[in-house]
């Protein structure tokens, strides 16, 4: 089952891209119960839950080595990358600390051809996340992703949207690409401090630079 939680992939048969299992609505804040303490319909309703599969189920190719650090100058973020993965349950682990941001290792490895994710807490209870600025990034501003093999690939913001969890754009985020994309996935909007989650997702939608 495919799950939706900050960071699907998605594929076609030309462009290889989605991992056979993947996230779509992460709850990035540190505040938010991490997925293990929650039931079925709990995570659902913060936004960790499965959701329908909306795209194919194709193995990613991999042609670029496994990402451990990005670097966005714009909003001063310079933070290796945890792998994050999924429970048993198929929902994807956020990132244990709120300063660490994490890439979905089921899915594509940045510069890989399709929509390759990294996501990042937005605060926690003693402060500010890794992710805190995402929101202000700006079309240009540019992303670096370094690789394992000390390679950097280099991303250019495309836009910067905000949806409601219940209304994340699944298709949008892990649909099929002939090129490499890159998604920057944490949480916004208000603190439903009842719920233990923020009500909406702020996306960063980035394309490889040329």
């Amino acid at each position: 089952m495919l799950v939706a939680a900050l960071l699907t992939a998605g594929c076609s048969a030309t462009a290889p891209g989605a991992p056979a299992e993947a996230p779509t609505v992460l709850a990035a804040s540190a505040r938010a119960e991490p997925p293990g303490t929650l039931d079925r319909e709990a995570a659902a309703a913060a936004g960790w839950g499965p959701v329908e599969n909306q795209v194919a189920k194709v193995r990613p190719q991999t042609r670029h080595a496994e990402p451990v650090e990005v670097v966005i100058p714009a909003i001063g973020v310079r933070s290796r990358l945890e792998r994050l993965r999924l429970d048993a349950r198929g929902v994807m682990v956020p990132p244990e600390k709120a300063a660490v941001a994490g890439w979905y290792a089921g899915g594509v490895r940045p510069g890989d051809p399709g929509p390759a994710v990294i996501a990042g807490h937005l605060d926690s209870a003693t402060g500010p996340g890794v992710f805190a600025e995402l929101g202000t990034l700006k079309p240009g501003h540019r992303v670096l992703v370094r690789a394992r093999d000390g390679r950097t690939v280099t991303f250019r913001v495309d836009e910067v949207r905000t949806h409601t969890k219940k209304q994340f754009p699944t298709r949008d985020v892990y649909g099929p690409s002939p090129d490499a994309r890159l998604r920057l996935i944490t949480c916004g909007g208000a603190f439903d401090a009842g719920a233990g989650h923020y009500a909406d997702n702020v996306i960063v939608f980035a394309s490889l630079e040329r």
